[in-house]
Protein backbone atom coordinates (compact mmCIF):
# COMPACT_ATOMS: atom_id res chain seq x y z
CA UNK A 1 0.00 0.00 0.00
CA UNK A 2 1.77 3.20 -1.12
CA UNK A 3 1.78 6.48 0.69
CA UNK A 4 -0.13 9.14 -1.26
CA UNK A 5 1.48 12.58 -1.07
CA UNK A 6 -0.08 15.86 -2.16
CA UNK A 7 2.41 18.73 -2.10
CA UNK A 8 0.72 22.11 -2.38
CA UNK A 9 2.01 25.64 -1.94
CA UNK A 10 0.56 25.95 1.57
CA UNK A 11 0.22 22.40 2.87
CA UNK A 12 1.59 18.93 2.18
CA UNK A 13 -0.68 15.96 2.88
CA UNK A 14 0.38 12.36 3.41
CA UNK A 15 -2.35 9.75 3.17
CA UNK A 16 -3.19 6.16 2.32
CA UNK A 17 -6.20 4.33 0.98
CA UNK A 18 -7.97 2.14 3.54
CA UNK A 19 -10.97 0.00 2.54
CA UNK A 20 -11.49 2.09 -0.57
CA UNK A 21 -11.42 5.46 1.19
CA UNK A 22 -8.54 7.91 1.71
CA UNK A 23 -7.17 8.40 5.20
CA UNK A 24 -4.98 11.36 6.10
CA UNK A 25 -1.91 10.38 8.11
CA UNK A 26 -0.21 13.76 8.42
CA UNK A 27 -0.30 17.32 7.20
CA UNK A 28 2.70 19.67 7.11
CA UNK A 29 3.20 23.32 6.29
CA UNK A 30 5.02 23.26 2.97
CA UNK A 31 7.18 26.34 3.75
CA UNK A 32 8.41 24.56 6.90
CA UNK A 33 9.44 21.51 4.86
CA UNK A 34 11.27 23.78 2.44
CA UNK A 35 13.12 25.48 5.26
CA UNK A 36 14.16 22.32 7.10
CA UNK A 37 17.83 21.62 6.44
CA UNK A 38 17.69 18.18 8.05
CA UNK A 39 15.59 15.16 7.28
CA UNK A 40 12.32 15.82 5.49
CA UNK A 41 9.86 14.44 8.08
CA UNK A 42 7.22 12.99 5.77
CA UNK A 43 7.44 9.32 6.66
CA UNK A 44 7.86 7.67 10.04
CA UNK A 45 9.54 4.60 8.54
CA UNK A 46 11.23 4.99 5.17
CA UNK A 47 13.25 1.80 5.17
CA UNK A 48 10.90 0.18 2.63
CA UNK A 49 9.31 3.34 1.34
CA UNK A 50 6.70 3.19 -1.43
CA UNK A 51 5.08 6.55 -2.17
CA UNK A 52 3.26 8.24 -5.04
CA UNK A 53 3.59 12.03 -5.13
CA UNK A 54 1.75 14.94 -6.72
CA UNK A 55 3.80 18.12 -6.37
CA UNK A 56 3.41 21.72 -7.51
CA UNK A 57 6.47 22.95 -5.57
CA UNK A 58 9.63 22.27 -7.62
CA UNK A 59 12.03 23.13 -4.79
CA UNK A 60 10.46 20.55 -2.49
CA UNK A 61 10.28 18.02 -5.33
CA UNK A 62 14.04 18.38 -5.78
CA UNK A 63 14.64 18.07 -2.06
CA UNK A 64 12.58 14.89 -1.86
CA UNK A 65 14.30 13.38 -4.89
CA UNK A 66 17.66 13.95 -3.22
CA UNK A 67 16.46 12.48 0.06
CA UNK A 68 14.49 9.44 -1.15
CA UNK A 69 15.66 8.81 -4.72
CA UNK A 70 13.60 6.41 -6.79
CA UNK A 71 11.60 5.27 -3.78
CA UNK A 72 9.21 8.10 -4.65
CA UNK A 73 7.13 8.05 -7.82
CA UNK A 74 6.29 11.54 -9.02
CA UNK A 75 3.12 11.57 -11.08
CA UNK A 76 2.82 12.69 -14.69
CA UNK A 77 -0.28 13.38 -16.74
CA UNK A 78 0.21 10.09 -18.58
CA UNK A 79 -0.50 8.27 -15.30
CA UNK A 80 -4.15 9.37 -15.51
CA UNK A 81 -5.59 7.17 -18.24
CA UNK A 82 -9.14 8.18 -17.30
CA UNK A 83 -8.58 11.66 -18.76
CA UNK A 84 -8.11 12.86 -22.33
CA UNK A 85 -5.61 15.75 -22.45
CA UNK A 86 -5.84 16.48 -26.18
CA UNK A 87 -7.32 19.96 -25.56
CA UNK A 88 -4.62 21.33 -23.24
CA UNK A 89 -0.88 21.93 -22.99
CA UNK A 90 -0.42 19.37 -20.25
CA UNK A 91 3.20 20.44 -19.60
CA UNK A 92 1.90 23.58 -17.87
CA UNK A 93 -0.94 22.02 -15.85
CA UNK A 94 -0.34 21.48 -12.13
CA UNK A 95 -0.51 17.85 -11.07
CA UNK A 96 -2.92 18.71 -8.27
CA UNK A 97 -5.40 20.01 -10.84
CA UNK A 98 -5.17 16.77 -12.80
CA UNK A 99 -5.58 14.71 -9.64
CA UNK A 100 -8.63 16.78 -8.67
CA UNK A 101 -10.22 16.16 -12.07
CA UNK A 102 -9.56 12.42 -11.82
CA UNK A 103 -10.93 12.28 -8.28
CA UNK A 104 -14.08 14.10 -9.37
CA UNK A 105 -14.61 11.73 -12.28
CA UNK A 106 -14.27 8.75 -9.97
CA UNK A 107 -16.75 10.27 -7.51
CA UNK A 108 -19.40 10.99 -10.16
CA UNK A 109 -18.72 8.11 -12.52
CA UNK A 110 -18.44 10.35 -15.61
CA UNK A 111 -18.24 13.95 -16.81
CA UNK A 112 -19.10 16.69 -17.21
CA UNK A 113 -17.84 18.12 -13.95
CA UNK A 114 -16.15 21.28 -12.72
CA UNK A 115 -13.86 21.30 -9.67
CA UNK A 116 -13.23 24.45 -7.66
CA UNK A 117 -10.15 24.16 -5.44
CA UNK A 118 -10.09 26.90 -2.80
CA UNK A 119 -6.56 27.12 -1.46
CA UNK A 120 -3.71 29.58 -1.88
CA UNK A 121 -5.24 30.18 -5.29
CA UNK A 122 -8.78 29.66 -6.51
CA UNK A 123 -8.51 27.16 -9.33
CA UNK A 124 -11.08 25.51 -11.57
CA UNK A 125 -10.75 22.31 -13.58
CA UNK A 126 -13.34 21.28 -16.14
CA UNK A 127 -13.94 17.83 -17.62
CA UNK A 128 -16.53 17.38 -20.35
CA UNK A 129 -18.94 14.53 -21.09
CA UNK A 130 -16.23 12.76 -23.11
CA UNK A 131 -13.84 12.90 -20.14
CA UNK A 132 -11.66 15.48 -21.87
CA UNK A 133 -9.73 17.76 -19.55
CA UNK A 134 -10.84 21.14 -20.89
CA UNK A 135 -8.66 23.43 -18.78
CA UNK A 136 -9.87 26.03 -16.31
CA UNK A 137 -8.97 29.26 -14.53
CA UNK A 138 -6.55 30.39 -11.84
CA UNK A 139 -6.87 33.47 -9.66
CA UNK A 140 -5.61 34.63 -6.30
CA UNK A 141 -7.33 33.20 -3.24
CA UNK A 142 -8.87 35.33 -0.52
CA UNK A 143 -5.75 35.51 1.63
CA UNK A 144 -3.47 36.19 -1.33
CA UNK A 145 -5.70 39.10 -2.35
CA UNK A 146 -5.58 40.48 1.18
CA UNK A 147 -1.79 40.17 1.29
CA UNK A 148 -1.50 41.90 -2.07
CA UNK A 149 -3.43 44.92 -0.82
CA UNK A 150 -1.33 45.12 2.35
CA UNK A 151 2.02 44.55 0.60
CA UNK A 152 1.53 46.97 -2.29
CA UNK A 153 0.02 49.93 -0.45
CA UNK A 154 1.26 52.18 2.32
CA UNK A 155 -1.76 52.12 4.63
CA UNK A 156 -4.10 49.23 3.85
CA UNK A 157 -4.02 46.64 6.66
CA UNK A 158 -3.90 42.86 6.34
CA UNK A 159 -7.48 41.83 7.11
CA UNK A 160 -7.99 38.32 8.54
CA UNK A 161 -10.19 35.79 6.81
CA UNK A 162 -13.79 35.68 7.97
CA UNK A 163 -16.74 33.55 6.95
CA UNK A 164 -19.61 36.03 6.85
CA UNK A 165 -20.87 37.62 3.65
CA UNK A 166 -19.88 41.30 3.99
CA UNK A 167 -21.96 44.31 3.06
CA UNK A 168 -20.91 45.98 -0.21
CA UNK A 169 -20.89 49.30 1.65
CA UNK A 170 -17.88 49.18 3.93
CA UNK A 171 -18.08 51.99 6.50
CA UNK A 172 -14.35 51.88 7.21
CA UNK A 173 -11.22 50.63 5.46
CA UNK A 174 -11.34 47.22 7.12
CA UNK A 175 -14.91 46.59 5.99
CA UNK A 176 -14.25 48.05 2.53
CA UNK A 177 -11.49 45.46 2.02
CA UNK A 178 -13.87 42.71 3.11
CA UNK A 179 -16.45 43.96 0.63
CA UNK A 180 -14.03 44.25 -2.24
CA UNK A 181 -12.21 40.97 -1.74
CA UNK A 182 -14.89 38.61 -0.47
CA UNK A 183 -17.81 39.82 -2.55
CA UNK A 184 -15.44 40.21 -5.48
CA UNK A 185 -14.29 36.59 -5.44
CA UNK A 186 -17.85 35.32 -5.03
CA UNK A 187 -18.89 37.24 -8.12
CA UNK A 188 -15.82 36.12 -10.02
CA UNK A 189 -16.40 32.45 -9.24
CA UNK A 190 -20.09 32.69 -10.14
CA UNK A 191 -19.17 34.25 -13.51
CA UNK A 192 -16.42 31.69 -14.20
CA UNK A 193 -18.77 28.81 -13.51
CA UNK A 194 -21.52 30.25 -15.70
CA UNK A 195 -19.18 30.81 -18.65
CA UNK A 196 -17.45 27.45 -18.19
CA UNK A 197 -20.79 25.66 -18.27
CA UNK A 198 -21.80 27.63 -21.35
CA UNK A 199 -18.58 26.87 -23.24
CA UNK A 200 -18.86 23.19 -22.37
CA UNK A 201 -22.55 23.17 -23.38
CA UNK A 202 -23.30 21.68 -19.96
CA UNK A 203 -25.78 23.97 -18.24
CA UNK A 204 -26.38 21.64 -15.31
CA UNK A 205 -22.76 20.55 -14.89
CA UNK A 206 -22.06 19.88 -11.18
CA UNK A 207 -19.40 21.92 -9.41
CA UNK A 208 -17.46 20.13 -6.66
CA UNK A 209 -15.62 22.32 -4.16
CA UNK A 210 -12.50 21.31 -2.25
CA UNK A 211 -9.63 23.02 -0.44
CA UNK A 212 -9.03 24.79 2.84
CA UNK A 213 -11.34 27.75 2.08
CA UNK A 214 -14.14 25.61 0.61
CA UNK A 215 -16.62 26.35 3.40
CA UNK A 216 -16.84 30.05 2.54
CA UNK A 217 -17.79 29.37 -1.07
CA UNK A 218 -20.16 26.51 -0.24
CA UNK A 219 -22.00 28.70 2.25
CA UNK A 220 -22.45 31.67 -0.05
CA UNK A 221 -22.83 30.04 -3.48
CA UNK A 222 -25.66 27.50 -3.15
CA UNK A 223 -25.11 26.18 -6.69
CA UNK A 224 -21.89 24.52 -5.51
CA UNK A 225 -21.53 21.07 -3.91
CA UNK A 226 -18.94 19.76 -1.47
CA UNK A 227 -16.40 17.41 -3.04
CA UNK A 228 -15.66 14.09 -1.34
CA UNK A 229 -13.11 14.37 1.44
CA UNK A 230 -9.45 14.43 0.36
CA UNK A 231 -10.34 14.78 -3.32
CA UNK A 232 -6.74 15.28 -4.47
CA UNK A 233 -5.56 12.22 -2.53
CA UNK A 234 -8.35 10.22 -4.19
CA UNK A 235 -7.05 11.27 -7.60
CA UNK A 236 -3.49 10.39 -6.67
CA UNK A 237 -4.67 6.95 -5.55
CA UNK A 238 -6.41 6.47 -8.89
CA UNK A 239 -3.17 7.17 -10.75
CA UNK A 240 -1.25 4.92 -8.38
CA UNK A 241 -3.60 2.06 -9.27
CA UNK A 242 -3.32 2.43 -13.03
CA UNK A 243 -5.06 5.70 -13.81
CA UNK A 244 -8.72 4.63 -13.78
Amino acid sequence: MPYLVNIGNTHTQVGVMMDGSPSLLARYDTPVLLGDEGRVPLFEDDSELNAVVSSVVPALTLKLRRRYGNRLRFLRASDFSCLDFSMVDVSTVGMDRIANAAGALQALGSGPVIVLDCGTCLVTEAVDASNRFCGGAILAGRMMLRRGLADYTAQLPLVPLQGNRPSPLGRNTHDAILAGVDLGVLGTIRQLIAETRQEMDATDCPVLVTGGDARFFLEHLPELSAAPDLLTIRGIALAANGGG
